[in-house]
């Protein structure tokens, strides 16, 4: 039986908004508006409360600042992104 592969990939912007609008959603801090310098993931934990962290280069006075969220989040944010987007997600997998 054919098996379909796709990779969605997010530039870093992409990543920054889609965050954003996941913390207005669920009534949260928003990180600062900027540019999305990187993310580090915390690898050191294998639990599903993986912390992923963001830096970013506050846009207001170029001062960099680091957000932390759970990997579940993130991956909600992603998600809401690609709806919010009309970028098609698989009903399975």
């Amino acid at each position: 039986m054919p098996v379909e592969e796709r990779f969605i990939t997010f530039d870093l912007e992409e990543i920054h908004n889609a965050i954003r609008v996941k913390c207005v959603d669920e009534k949260l801090d928003r990180p600062a508006r900027g540019e999305l310098i990187s993310i580090d993931i915390d690898e050191q934990n294998e639990d599903a409360q993986n912390v992923i962290f963001f830096n970013i280069k506050r846009e207001e006075d170029g001062a960099e600042e680091q957000f932390k969220f759970e990997r579940a989040f993130f991956g909600q944010a992603l998600v809401f992104y690609c709806q919010g987007h009309g970028i098609p997600l698989p009903k399975r997998g």
